[in-house]
């Protein structure tokens, strides 16, 4: 471990214990604007919100900051266009009581913000709305009308309109209403409320100190429901599902704090801000890659949808050679795909970071697995499996979005801008309860979450470049993807056999009949030792010329992954949930179908070992006629639909060597992933496309799923036996080497015979 590493977990488990599990408390992102801002300056910045929806253009929204913004993509709100437009320099002084007092209408009087203080200088939020003109000048007169309509009472029924707002201000809830000019009866105060009672004599009865005017006309009215706020939709004024028209005399009506265009207009306000706030950090985040990767120039971003990125860009991960030619690209992450990988679930977005995830991490630990490969010629598998489980631990990708300052990037709560439960601080305001003091700027997640963004950081990169940019940005993250020596140059693949071994070589595989294998894959190696050592055990390798398949098993697991992963996102439709990935992903490359798929095929027939244990274990496998009909040709047998997801008498190797083969087809055809690709597709079509349509699931979660029950797990003298037993009282019993094996057999006996 790296003295860096070292300090980083000392300092880290100074005063406790600290796991993935832990959570911390960290700054929310979409509260931060200019949070240091000095505000003794005169200078402040205008911007015009250019609002295109439905054909029709609005430029009478603006806001003022205290210092420029980066600039900004156009991007999408709900129906909504919107184009931030910086306009010009102002000096704040001149009109600072009239920015304040507006933005304090609007946010107080408007969004109701009951448990937030206004306090500029200290707030984290430094933004000041306002409106402009057709000119796009302040619109200082109808900001300062706007104010003077807080509890401003009508002074006759003539000036009632049905394009205002108002409120019934003596009721506690002052609901919004609504004017209605075509009602064809109308009443005034002396009319009878009841057989005994006008309708001045009722509210002078129950309001004190008022005094109806009886001669007046009443206000017809009906109720409007209160607008919500809510990311990514725009509601119309809807009228409330109350439909009965209310008569109030002019008394008891007041200006709602916003005629009806107005309040329209304004609600769109809150959910613009956010997304203004988030794409100012994220163009930040994308400025902090493009500077320490120094790969690519950035570019300028082009419209952002805030949608799910991953059926646009899936296409554009080819399969590529995969090696260490470094030269300049010019591909780079998109906004919409950046603010994908820093979304968790829970912020309930139309899209979400966890498919991202996915796709990072199997790239993570193949490039991983491949440096390690080419850094450590003489280390064996468990020795690199080692140091690699070191690289993808969530505790490395946790310390290195603390080391490289991501953190605050990660959105993990959901925005709620109205109510008690409210968490949205509104610009300029500061929390005045001191109770959770934290719930307007701070968020909470687990550590894991943080290792999560990393991971869909390097799929967000996949995605949207290339794999040598990922692995330029993984290794400016600080992970060991690129196998350098002392002197900082590319390491060389090493060797799988001494050059002049050769001959020997060629006569293991004439000997032996490698041909038949060649032909079955319909691929001829040019290195004829990769091919041999694929299918040569550790009992075999040992005095002999030859390495186990083991190394090359290490990187053929991580190979086949990311093949997997990514044929299965190619396939991606609204209905690939991350669960569902991980099963299939699960299906696709557990030990038993990779040993049915290279028995079923007539690959296993070359394995070269010196255990007659083992090769009794293998013998007994293939002539398992439950498995292998005899009658059964090898198309007919992949193509059948089995459920043999775990057997305890499935020999490892026979999965071992599959996937040392695909790692063999990688190193000899010059790390081209495309050829293994197409080598070992025809053996995964079939069970793919089953597969990604109904994936068998891991059978002990399926059994559990079902409301099965583990009865008993024990160790006897010939190995583990696991019972349990199914809902209808049906008992199965599973064996194996270890009680993980005996759970699995059991489980899947169950839910081979489930009811």
């Amino acid at each position: 471990m790296s003295i860096r590493k070292i300090l980083f977990k000392l300092c880290d488990e100074l005063f406790e214990r600290k796991d993935e599990n832990t959570k911390e408390i960290f700054p929310k992102k979409s509260t931060l604007l200019f949070q240091k801002n000095d505000l003794s300056t005169y200078i402040w910045y205008l911007y015009q919100i250019h609002i295109n929806e439905n054909m029709q253009t609005n430029n009478q929204l603006g806001f003022i900051v205290p210092s420029k913004l980066i600039e900004l993509p156009t991007f999408k709100d709900g129906l909504s266009t919107i184009n931030i437009m910086f306009r010009k320099q102002i000096n704040y002084l001149e009109n600072k009581n009239l920015f304040e007092q507006f933005s304090r209408h609007i946010f107080e009087n408007v969004f109701d913000n009951a448990m937030l203080e206004f306090n500029i200088r200290a707030s984290s939020f430094k933004l000041l709305i306002c409106l402009l003109t057709n000119s796009n000048e302040i619109d200082f007169i109808r900001m300062l009308n706007i104010c003077h309509r807080h509890k401003k009472s009508i002074e006759h029924p003539l000036y009632l309109s049905d394009t205002e707002l108002y409120t019934v201000w003596y009721l506690p809830t002052k609901p919004l209403v609504i004017f209605l000019s075509n009602v064809s009866r109308i009443k005034r105060a002396l009319d009878r409320r009841t057989t005994s009672q006008t309708y001045a004599d009722y509210y002078e009865e129950i309001i004190p100190n008022i005094h109806i005017n009886k001669d007046l006309i009443m206000g017809s009215m009906k109720m409007i429901n209160k607008r919500k706020i809510i990311l990514n939709k725009h509601e119309d004024l809807i009228i409330s599902s109350d439909q009965t028209i209310y008569y109030y005399p002019i008394e008891l009506l007041h200006y709602a704090p916003l005629n009806q265009s107005d309040l329209i207009l304004i609600s769109k306000f809150p959910s613009i801000l956010v997304r203004l706030v988030q794409l100012h950090h994220i163009e930040q985040l994308r400025k902090l890659f493009a500077k320490n990767i120094q790969c690519y120039n950035l570019s300028k971003s082009n419209e952002v949808s805030f949608k799910d990125c991953l059926t646009e860009y899936m296409h554009i991960v080819s399969l590529n050679r995969l090696n260490y030619d470094f030269s300049i690209s010019h591909e780079q992450p998109s906004v919409d795909i950046l603010f994908q990988a820093t979304t968790r679930r829970s912020v309930n977005e139309h899209f979400d970071m966890e498919n991202l995830e996915i796709l990072g991490d199997c790239f993570l630990k193949l490039a991983i697995s491949m440096s390690l490969y080419y850094q450590y010629p003489l280390a064996n598998a468990g020795e690199l499996t080692k140091e690699k489980t070191k690289e993808i631990s969530n505790e490395n990708l946790y310390r290195l979005a603390v080391e490289n300052k991501l953190k605050n990037y990660l959105y993990n709560d959901k925005i709620i801008f109205q109510g008690y439960d409210s968490n949205w601080l509104s610009p300029g305001y500061i929390n005045r309860i001191n109770n959770n003091k934290n719930k307007y700027t701070h968020q909470k997640a687990k550590r894991k979450a943080f290792a999560d963004m990393i991971e869909a950081f390097i799929g967000a990169f996949l995605l949207s470049s290339d794999y040598i940019t990922t692995i330029r940005f993984m290794h400016w993250l600080g992970l060991n993807v690129i196998p350098v020596d002392q002197n900082d140059h590319i390491l060389s693949i090493p060797p799988i056999i001494p050059t002049q071994l050769d001959n020997e070589i060629r006569r293991i595989f004439h000997d032996e009949e490698f041909e038949e294998i060649e032909y079955k894959l319909n691929y001829v190696f040019q290195n004829k030792a990769y091919l041999i050592s694929a299918y040569t055990h550790p009992s075999k390798s040992q005095n002999s010329i030859l390495n186990s398949y083991e190394r090359l098993e290490f990187l053929g697991d991580a190979l086949l992954d990311f093949l997997v992963i990514r044929h299965t996102f190619l396939n991606y439709d609204r209905n690939l949930t991350p669960g569902r990935v991980t099963d299939i992903r699960q299906d696709l490359s557990n030990n038993n179908r990779l040993a049915y798929i290279l028995v079923s095929a007539n690959l296993h027939t070359k394995i070269r070992l010196n255990s007659n244990e083992l090769l009794n274990r293998i013998k007994s496998y293939i002539n398992n006629e439950n498995l292998f009909p005899k009658n059964q040709s090898n198309n007919n047998r992949l193509n059948q639909n089995i459920y043999q997801r775990t057997d305890s008498t499935t020999p490892k190797i026979l999965a071992d060597v599959f996937e040392a083969l695909i790692a063999a087809i990688f190193f000899d055809s010059n790390n081209s992933l495309e050829i293994v690709w197409k080598v070992i597709e025809p053996f995964l079509g079939t069970l793919f496309d089953r597969s990604i349509i109904d994936p068998n699931l891991n059978p002990i979660r399926s059994f559990i799923d079902k409301g099965g029950k583990i009865l008993a797990e024990f160790v006897n003298e010939t190995g583990a036996v696991c019972l349990v037993q199914m809902p209808d009282g049906t008992l199965y019993e599973g064996y194996g080497e270890s009680k993980k094996r005996a759970k699995y057999d059991a489980c899947q006996q169950a839910m081979n015979y489930k009811i």
